[in-house]
């Protein structure tokens, strides 16, 4: 396992700061150690290093999104993960069909990739500094990052891999703090026969319901979100549908949502998953979302992401198989409407709501559990860093406020729209640039690249 040291009390120096520990981190951590020599430091505060939230689950009933046939984490070694799964206790008995079919529990995928790290032969040369990031300075052409303790380290370069920061629950902070869904502690920790309310249906949302279902929960559960739909299932044996996306490049969102349901309707035609059309698009999700003008974009955001949210982010079929069933037998409900006031009542929670074509409602309930999912605006972007890099006009919103202002492979803008020497990021920074930016097959493909660019800037130096 890999050790993890304070950050240093005096300032120290390195060549590059990977800042985030989690699996885009660790990623890029591992692919530096492959230039001999090259000084790495990885800010993670948490005590286990290339988990991050997703990953750190200690929950079995939390599974990955997409089957362990497409989750290596490198892209020239596409069975990595299968191999290695096969020498864990929860593939025996699996034949080699079963092993790359099944969607394995989150935490099994942060063994892979802590023990990915841990095995690196330049291990020695990646120090974990379990400390937080408030801050980054230039100084000259190297950068001071500060710790929360204070403590402060010079690097050469700096890449931003911070994940996906929680979203506030919309309206504002209610007075009374809701139990964050990556919490997962504190979800686990929720009473059998608690009323929950849950503020979001995404993927957050199902794995709140799937650690409910797993304690046994017998109260009542009621999701709220604007357009009450939640992900829907993988299908099994899904292919990517033949054909490219040149009929979409130069059609609007609504004529490209009626190809992409026609699409799915042939694919339904000839006895296959209308999952096979949208696989067809996911190599293609970042042309396709730079064709697009802004005026676009934004249409696309106010009328057709919560439905391509839910066809492209799909949940593994067993999961969606527990969901139905809770719903099935009363437990839990999920409606469309918007939120408008949280308050404490009586020792409960009190959910003023608006349901879609209904009149103001009121629930009240003994738990609110905020799943709102990341927050994707840098303007409301939690935490110290991001605010104090933008005041220091290091860093500048991207396209529609979305994530980070990037070029290239992950190169950061700055306020002027330059480049900032030495400073990359990957992973959901860069919605605004490339959309599809968070899951593992996009990550690994971005870190890298990533790592690529900083050799060669830090051997140009």
């Amino acid at each position: 396992m890999t050790a993890a040291v304070p950050a240093p009390d005096s300032p120290g120096s390195v060549d590059v700061l990977v800042i985030g520990g989690g699996a885009c981190g660790a990623l890029v951590a591992l692919h530096l150690l492959d230039q001999d020599g090259l000084r790495v430091a990885l800010a993670e505060p948490r005590h286990a290093p290339a988990r991050g939230v997703a990953y750190s689950t200690p929950r079995a009933e939390h599974l990955l999104n997409v089957n362990a046939a497409r989750m290596s984490a490198f892209e020239g070694v596409p069975d990595d993960f299968l191999v290695w799964l096969r020498t864990q206790p929860e593939s025996a008995g699996l034949d080699d069909a079963a092993l790359a079919a099944q969607f394995a529990p989150r935490r099994v995928y942060g063994r892979y990739l802590q023990a990915r790290l841990d095995a690196h032969g330049a291990r020695a040369s990646l120090v974990l500094h379990a400390d937080a990031v408030v801050d980054l300075e230039r100084e000259g052409p190297d950068f001071i990052a500060t710790f929360a303790s204070g403590a402060r380290l010079q690097a050469r370069a700096v890449v931003l891999a911070i994940g996906n920061p929680p979203a506030a629950l919309p309206g504002g902070a209610p007075a009374l703090a809701p139990v964050e869904a990556w919490d997962y502690e504190a979800v686990a920790a929720i009473a059998p026969d608690a009323d929950v309310g849950i503020i979001g249906a995404g993927l957050s949302m199902v794995d709140v319901l799937l650690t409910l279902q797993a304690n046994g929960h017998r109260g009542r559960v009621l999701a709220i979100s604007r357009n009450g739909l939640m992900p829907l299932a993988h299908a099994p044996g899904t292919v990517p549908q033949p054909g490219g996306v040149d009929a979409l490049m130069p059609l609007g969102v609504r004529a490209r949502m009626r190809m992409l349901r026609q699409w799915a309707a042939d694919a339904v035609a000839q006895g296959r998953p209308w999952q096979d059309a949208v696989e067809r698009l996911r190599p293609h999700v970042r042309v396709l979302w730079q064709a697009w003008p802004d005026t676009e974009r934004r249409r696309f955001l106010r009328h057709a992401v919560r439905q391509w949210d839910i066809h492209r982010h799909r949940i593994a079929p067993g999961v969606a198989a527990i969901v139905d069933d809770m719903a099935a037998a009363g437990v839990f409900s999920l409606q469309a409407g918007r939120l408008s006031r949280i308050e404490a009542r009586d020792g409960r929670v009190a959910i003023d709501w608006m349901p879609r074509g209904g009149t103001p409602t009121t629930t009240v309930v003994d738990v609110m559990v905020n799943a709102t999912g990341m927050e994707k605006r840098l303007s409301r972007a939690p935490g110290r860093l991001l605010p104090a890099l933008h005041a220091r006009g290091l860093v500048a919103p991207g396209p529609l406020d979305l994530g980070l202002a990037t070029r290239g492979d992950g190169e950061v803008l700055d306020l002027n729209g330059d480049v900032v020497p030495g400073l990359w990021t990957l992973g959901a920074t860069r919605i605004g640039d490339l959309w599809e930016t968070i899951a593992m097959p996009e990550l690994r493909g971005q870190a890298e690249r990533v790592a690529v660019g900083v050799r060669q800037a830090l051997a140009g130096c």
